[in-house]
């Protein structure tokens, strides 16, 4: 199901061989059984996905596929041509939440829609003027992150599928692995300092407006960026998100000092310029997959109104058993 495999880092390159024939329409039957609407082709965390992925694994093609993605082993994945580029809309989703099901639990992490599949492309500017935009509405460049670092449980994993490639020189896909963080900053007393710091003291994130209760809501989670370690081989877990974290201060000026923005500052300044990254413009119908808790992605700047991924965040964990706004149980 997968040739051309390749590594560069903890990250591995592959092209899919995937005969999907007729498995794409029993995707959707066995999909159409369980779910009384789509949520608009986006799907929602459905109640009883521990069955439907137990179904899901009987179609040949997602089952091999999912096999070979997960025999990889590594912090993320590039796979090129999955075969879905040209299909509907709900045909599409349908796989992409298939196979997302196959690795993990995917969440719905807006509030608002419970919608899982989350579509990254330029909103109207009128929709977003004057609020806390994410990186996923706009053009223009998205500074290194970890996703859903403003919730009590981001999640372990998630996808990226490129619907349209941008069609201008940029929009470049970003990922730095943790550790190459983790050394960045071991390579001085001030980086170790700040690591050791940023490792125990509570960090305010500030949620952005879209994924907020209500447009006028200031919410704000309060977490360290380093936490403790949850797989074996890995020394930490990672969460960061430099802009949510700047108006989480001016939310919570009491967590405020020199010292924190100091060590948030070269936490940045490492992030962006500092560590090793990869760096790709993706082509159209090509799936990426992170590990959120240990690698940091981002993109460069585009022009291109017309690039359009799908990005699903997948939990270790079913949604029935998470804390916060994300999956079936909210606060």
């Amino acid at each position: 199901m997968l040739t051309s495999i390749s590594r560069i880092g903890k990250i591995a390159f592959a092209k899919a061989a995937i005969d999907w024939n007729t498995d794409l329409d029993s995707i959707l039957e066995i999909l159409l059984k369980h779910f009384d609407s789509f949520n608009g082709n986006g799907f929602y965390a459905h109640p009883n996905e521990v069955q439907l992925r137990t179904e899901l694994a009987r179609v040949p093609a997602l089952a091999h596929f999912t096999e070979g993605l997960l025999g990889l082993r590594t912090h993320g994945a590039v796979i090129y041509n999955l075969g879905l580029a040209g299909l509907p809309e709900d045909r599409r989703n349908a796989a992409l939440y298939a196979l997302t099901l196959m690795l993990g639990y995917p969440t719905s992490t807006d509030q608002r829609t419970g919608r899982v599949a989350w579509d990254v492309r330029a909103r109207p500017i009128e929709e977003i003027d004057g609020r806390f935009t994410t990186f996923s509405e706009r053009i223009g460049s998205a500074d290194m992150h970890t996703d859903s670092s403003f919730y009590p449980m981001p999640e372990e994993q998630f996808i990226l599928y490129v619907v349209n490639a941008a069609r201008c020189d940029g929009g470049h896909s970003l990922l730095v692995d943790g550790e190459d963080i983790f050394e960045a900053l071991q390579r001085t007393e001030e980086g170790r300092k700040a690591f050791d710091l940023l490792s125990t003291t509570p960090v305010p994130f500030r949620v952005p407006a879209i994924y907020a209760a209500g447009d006028n809501n200031v919410e704000v989670h309060v977490a360290p960026v380093f936490g403790p370690s949850r797989r074996p081989g890995t020394r930490f877990t990672m969460r960061w998100r430099y802009d949510s974290i700047k108006k989480g201060l001016d939310a919570r000026p009491d967590l405020d000092t020199p010292e924190l923005r100091a060590a948030l500052a070269l936490m940045n300044e490492v992030a962006e310029h500092g560590a090793v990254r990869f760096k790709d413009q993706l082509p159209t119908d090509t799936l990426m997959l992170a590990d959120n808790h240990h690698m940091l992605h981002g993109r460069t700047t585009y022009t291109d109104e017309r690039r359009h991924l799908i990005r699903i965040r997948i939990s270790d964990v079913p949604n029935a058993e998470r804390i916060g706004p994300s999956g079936v149980v909210r606060d």
